[in-house]
């Protein structure tokens, strides 16, 4: 049982149906809700238990419309002086409760988190190449706990869906929620497949570490490619190796300790998996070394992170013999 957890979904949110016109992809969506939210990604009874008592933390505070910058490195949410000395401690456990945390940096209420990934590194690089976002509706298909969608708030879009079927993500961003009153931003816990459901909807949508996480990398990119409107503008990063050839790795079971990782491409694979799914208009916007700088272990994320993961003896392969990962950011239209 895990009535606080289940508290947090919203079981009719109004904003579906404006943005789903079809009524039976409309209730397609509404059903895979219910019946993802229900199976909770097949987690234990015992982690389940830990996440319903941080619901019931994030149910205790107050649903508050906050002071947040958006448009620097740190998304900052609230001021420490907002809450109360219990509603400050309620807020201190649940943070706690909630390592690792992986997308930021942050700062909620005074308290800095330094997460594992500098997640601003990699916007301030998308930033000079962003479509126009003002009065779009956005899709951030894995979005992880939100860090992206509240950067793009900085442009005024009108609606930024996130798709994530991280249970983790999930509730971070429903405390982000709680604190800052953002209501331009929607979660859905659900799985990226959702997306051939969502014809037309989207006149961005951006996948950010994705795609090398899912067995069949060109059925979700048509899926993606389903669900925006003519000439919309997909961007994408992905893991991937270095070279010219037209190959992928394909890792036995774990890349940098990881599971769930299929498909890593080179730059020239991943352009003829888009151009299979029908995108347009390629362009390349990064290409570099993923850096231990960037991804690493830290107070608030203390995980084995790209550092521990690579050869301590090569460090241009894996624990497991791989070619380190290269990042490449790519843009597409429709």
């Amino acid at each position: 049982s895990t009535p606080h957890l289940d508290a947090l979904l919203d079981t009719s949110p109004e904003y579906l149906s404006k943005i789903i016109t079809d009524p039976k992809e409309l209730l397609s969506v509404c059903l895979q809700r219910i019946e993802v939210f229900h199976e909770k990604g097949g987690l234990s009874n015992q982690n389940l238990q830990v996440y319903d008592n941080i619901a019931n933390m994030i149910n205790s505070l107050p649903a508050m419309t906050s002071k947040m910058i958006v448009n620097e490195a740190v998304l900052t949410i609230g001021e420490s002086d907002s809450l109360t000395e219990e509603e400050s401690d309620i807020l201190l456990k649940c943070l706690d409760s909630l390592k690792p945390w992986k997308k930021g940096p942050l700062c909620l209420f005074g308290h800095n988190i330094d997460c594992e990934w500098r997640s601003d590194w990699k916007w301030e690089r998308l930033q000079t190449n962003l479509p126009n976002l003002k009065d779009k509706v956005i899709c951030d298909l894995g979005c992880g706990n939100g860090y992206f969608m509240y950067r793009m708030l900085e442009y005024e879009p009108k609606l930024v869906v996130g798709i994530d079927p991280n249970l983790h993500a999930f509730l971070e961003f429903k405390l982000f929620q709680r604190l800052s009153g953002a209501d331009r931003l929607q979660f859905e816990y659900l799985r990226g497949d959702v997306m051939s459901s969502f014809t037309g909807s989207f006149d961005v949508v951006f996948c950010l570490g994705v795609l090398y996480h899912t067995p069949d990398p060109i059925g979700m990119l048509k899926d993606i490619y389903k669900s925006m409107k003519g000439g919309a503008t997909l961007i994408v990063d992905c893991q991937g190796i270095d070279g010219d050839d037209h190959i992928c790795l394909f890792p036995k079971k774990r890349y940098t300790n990881m599971k769930g990782v299929f498909f890593l491409p080179t730059l020239a694979t991943l352009q003829h998996w888009l151009q299979r799914a029908h995108f347009l208009d390629f362009e390349m916007i990064y290409s570099e070394q993923l850096s231990t700088e960037e991804q690493r272990t830290t107070e608030w994320a203390p995980v084995r992170s790209l550092k521990e993961s690579l050869d301590p003896n090569d460090e241009n392969k894996t624990v497991e013999g791989y070619p380190r990962a290269h990042r490449f950011y790519v843009r597409v239209r429709k």
